[in-house]
């Protein structure tokens, strides 16, 4: 049986990826695209556009939800009390404040919601959980993680795409779009013990109203912890560093690479991060009716990590 899917919200870098999953998964079907910006919604999918995102929860099994961070909550509520499953881009609401009831008002409703974290669907990462859960290198001694591309110099926030420069609609600015991800991906590595930010220091692009990037300094499993973001890099990527008494392991986009000093480093390759892939794992979760209890969580609290940072800094 199809999956019908409602796409809410047009103007984000990763409706691409969105499209090309509903386009490569032979049972999920796009029914409905809807986007306050009508002009937002691309030209090859112009015959599924509806006037009003109400029509196109009625259309649907599933909502994905792109639009912008300031239309969200609402859009996720709406969805919730029409009983319809979400998959919703990070982060959920402006603040943790405001992402957190959301995440409440949708528990109260029981209606199955995950945000689109997908660096947690990296095998790559999968297996240097492996490596620290089983000590291979050791003691922890000091993490470093970057998570970069060049989309404000390449244009992907031109147009419709606007609002994700302006903080007060995105809440986010550069360095906690990208860091949110990376502070995500801690916790799904070892979940006994979050990242704590202590510092960060902003890049700010001259006259500009938010920031493209940021580092940021804290801990992590009784470790020191740098964190790297920008929307200014090029060619951009990920990069994990985790270094230990008795190595070195290092994730570069999907590789591993395990170095204890002794011979040739062990090197296993796997595919680069795809944000296709959160989409994946929603249907996934559709297909099988089973979802986590609580699928906002982690997407609010890396959000609390960030604020509690940036207000510091």
């Amino acid at each position: 049986m199809p999956i019908d899917v409602a796409l809410l919200g047009c103007a984000h870098p990763h409706v691409p990826d969105v499209l090309g999953v509903l386009a490569s998964e032979p049972d999920l079907r796009l029914v409905a695209a809807w986007d306050a910006d009508p002009s937002a919604i691309p030209a090859a999918i112009a015959g599924t556009a509806v006037p009003r995102a109400e029509t196109a929860l009625r259309r649907a099994h599933a909502a994905v939800i792109c639009a912008p961070t300031d239309q969200r909550p609402a859009l996720c509520v709406q969805a919730a009390r029409a009983g319809t499953p979400i998959l919703v881009e990070k982060p959920v609401g402006r603040t943790a404040a405001e992402a957190r009831a959301v995440a409440r008002e949708i528990g109260r409703s029981r209606t199955p919601a995950m945000a689109a974290l997908f660096l947690r669907e990296l095998p790559a990462l999968a297996r240097l959980a492996g490596v620290l859960r089983e000590r291979l290198i050791g003691r922890l001694a000091g993490v470093s993680a970057a998570l970069t591309h060049p989309g404000a110099v390449d244009g992907w926030f031109d147009g419709p795409r606007e609002w994700m420069q302006d903080p007060v609609r995105a809440g986010l600015g550069g360095f906690g779009d990208l860091a949110l991800h990376v502070v995500d991906a801690l916790v799904a590595l070892r979940a006994d013990e979050p990242p704590a930010l202590h510092a960060v220091a902003l890049d700010r692009p001259g006259g500009g109203r938010g920031d493209i990037g940021g580092t940021a300094l804290g801990t992590w499993a009784g470790a020191p912890l740098t964190v790297r973001t920008s929307w200014a890099a090029r060619p951009g990527g990920l990069e994990v560093v985790v270094t230990g008494a008795a190595g070195t392991a290092t994730v570069r986009e999907g590789v591993l690479e395990l170095d204890r000093g002794a011979g040739e480093p062990e090197r296993w390759v796997g595919p680069p991060p795809d944000a296709g892939e959160a989409v994946r794992a929603f249907a996934n979760r559709l297909r099988a009716r089973r979802f986590p209890r609580d699928g906002l969580a982690p997407a609010v609290q890396a959000q609390a990590v960030l604020e509690a940072a940036i207000r510091v800094g």
